[in-house]
């Protein structure tokens, strides 16, 4: 209880803008540019939000209910497909997307967390990476902030997901939130917080929405497709659109049933009024007779005006903070590294599978390639042919022993980058950084593996240790290489599925101008320029020259000549880590303009 009773003693001017903030919007637009022309989402909407309230935004399908929340929460961008106009403002003071983090959080339909964290862990990073004070007060924190909304039963349990067996649907959603609000913002956006709760749990955590509003003076602000009548109970503020307007802003319960009345619409008595209200808000009902207009009219006549005064009441004159990040780069890093760590060990069957199918990889091809004659043994000239096989083919294995895990993992853990970027845990770099470091270790390790397996049932090399440790440097980096080609893969393409699709076919013309194929020195001028960006062409080349170069003995046929490999295997290894920093900066900048090309 000790640690609970910190909570109340931490300095709230350490927390990020602890103030009471009204949202405010003037004359809202927001157009969508489509195929048979430009359409209208929101049309000049004008409305406040006050602080200590729950307000809730309703309407039918595609009545621009999300977008609205979007544009509250700067989520859209201006481009040639979508144009938007008119003032958001927080306490009368206008906003921008770097600022609204730092006084508002945004929680998504979707609960888009680590599956293999636990709930605690989930708020603990959260609370080391969004708040300020000591550990001890941040440990506080994250224990209220389980207490609050009831997952004390639930805190050491893996989140889980589609893979991982974990929580519940409702305690994944109040740990969606509560990921959120750890950071104590002023302010929450939720889109559709009920969906997918049955109704018992969905009035739980708006009733939760509705304490956490008014005990700590909180702007909350959701929307909500169908509300049950316990529900539509608990809404202070209401905000019912249609086709892009307002046709209803004001208070909940009683006040917008009377509303209604006076226009000649009365809510049955055992109807739930959010079933009613949607069912009028048809555009046709009444013998198919559009009432849009009917409602518009009356709504700009009697209440536009009341929220034309309310927002010029709203508060007043308190700065929002520039934007800012509570931690540095390098502890940013750190603590990224440790979660990828985490998730690594907790995944002990990827790990055990992908170690078998090394060790499957290197006895296969051990067995296939067992003991090819060498320099000492006479080889003939398919000896060497055989020789050049393995290599290139060795080549070819690191690289996709890397290439295709982590098209696989990199896209599943995009969503929660993006979540957790936009929210302003952190940057790209610290979090590139770290996924980049912990991916590494296995993308070493796998291939040190079956390298060390192949290599002396093969016959390959191994008149010095400098020769062995050569071809295992050269097998790394070419599978460091593949993994960087993964993550550009990755970050290039919105959709994983598409990114799966069209990332491996960039091998075929890669693996074409390795030099194996068809002889380096043959290309035409036109097409030869390819085999310049091929990391197989510098791994083949660095393994043939390592494999090849026996001191006081000369290989019959001359192999390097047959090849045609200019470069040393040094050079060649130094260029094939020039792709692999290449890719990599590649998929950092893709990375880092993803967040704009999704929106």
């Amino acid at each position: 209880m000790s640690n609970l009773k910190q909570v109340k003693n931490i300095d709230l001017e350490n927390q990020i803008n602890p103030q009471t903030i009204d949202i405010s919007f003037k004359n809202l637009q927001y157009y969508a540019n489509t195929k048979t022309g430009k359409k209208c989402i929101l049309n000049g909407v004008d409305g406040v939000f006050k602080s200590g309230q729950i307000s809730a935004i309703l309407g039918p399908s595609g009545s621009g209910k999300t977008s609205l929340l979007n544009l509250l929460c700067h989520r859209i961008k201006k481009t040639n497909k979508v144009d938007f106009s008119g003032e958001i403002c927080a306490n009368n003071i206008s906003y921008n997307s770097k600022q609204f983090s730092n006084f508002a959080s945004y929680v998504m339909q979707d609960d888009i967390l680590m599956e293999t964290m636990t709930v605690k862990e989930c708020f603990q990073f959260a609370a080391k990476l969004k708040t300020a004070g000591t550990q001890e007060q941040k440990e506080a924190l994250v224990h209220e902030t389980i207490r609050s909304l009831k997952l004390e039963k639930c805190q050491d349990n893996f989140i889980g997901g589609l893979f991982v067996k974990g929580i519940s649907g409702g305690e994944r959603k109040r740990t969606s939130i509560g990921f959120e609000l750890i950071s104590n913002p002023a302010c929450i956006f939720l889109d559709e917080p009920t969906s997918g709760l049955d109704s018992f749990t969905a009035y739980s955590l708006i009733h939760l929405l509705k304490q956490f509003a008014q005990n700590k003076n909180k702007t909350v602000i959701f929307t909500i497709h169908q509300p049950s009548f316990d529900i539509w109970n608990l809404f202070d503020h209401v905000i019912l659109m249609q086709q892009g307007s307002f046709i209803y802003q004001g208070p909940g319960n009683n006040k917008i049933i009377e509303y209604f009345s006076s226009l000649g619409y009365k809510c049955p008595i055992k109807s739930n009024p959010a079933d009613y209200l949607m069912k009028i808000m048809s555009q046709t009902i009444d013998n198919k007779i559009d009432n849009s207009q009917f409602y518009l009219e009356n709504y700009n006549n009697k209440l536009k005006p009341i929220i034309s005064e309310m927002i010029q009441n709203s508060n007043h004159g308190i700065q929002i903070p520039d934007s800012h990040y509570q931690t540095t780069f390098w502890f940013q890093t750190k603590e990224i590294a440790k979660r990828q760590l985490k998730i690594f060990k907790r995944n002990p069957l990827v790990f055990k599978a992908r170690f078998f199918q090394s060790i499957f990889i290197g006895l296969l091809f051990g067995a296939i390639y067992w003991q090819i004659p060498g320099p000492y043994d006479n080889p003939t000239q398919r000896d060497i042919n055989d020789r050049n096989g393995l290599l290139f083919f060795w080549t070819t294995a690191m690289f996709m022993m890397n290439l295709k895990p982590s098209i696989l993992t990199f896209p599943a853990q995009r969503a929660v980058f993006l979540r957790e970027e936009n929210s302003k845990f952190y940057t790209v770099g610290p979090y590139f950084l770290a996924k980049t470091l912990v991916d590494i270790i296995p993308a070493i390790i796998f291939p040190i593996i079956c390298s060390l397996v192949i290599y002396w049932m093969a016959n390959l090399n191994h008149q010095d240790a400098g020769t062995v440790f050569f071809f295992l440097l050269t097998c790394c980096v070419q599978a460091l290489t593949g993994l960087a080609l993964g993550f550009f893969g990755g970050s290039a393409f919105s959709n994983p599925k598409t990114a799966s699709a069209l990332t491996p076919l960039l091998m075929m013309p890669l693996s074409l101008f390795s030099g194996f194929y068809k002889n380096s020195s043959d290309f035409a001028a036109w097409i030869g320029w390819i085999q310049y960006l091929s990391p197989f062409k510098y791994c083949f080349s660095a393994l043939a020259q390592n494999e090849y170069s026996y001191d006081g003995i000369e290989y019959p046929f001359n192999p390097i000549k047959q090849l045609s490999f200019n470069l040393s295997k040094w050079e060649s290894i130094i260029v094939l880590a020039s792709l692999f920093v290449l890719f990599i900066t590649l998929a950092f900048i893709l990375l880092s303009t993803l967040k704009k090309r999704l929106q």
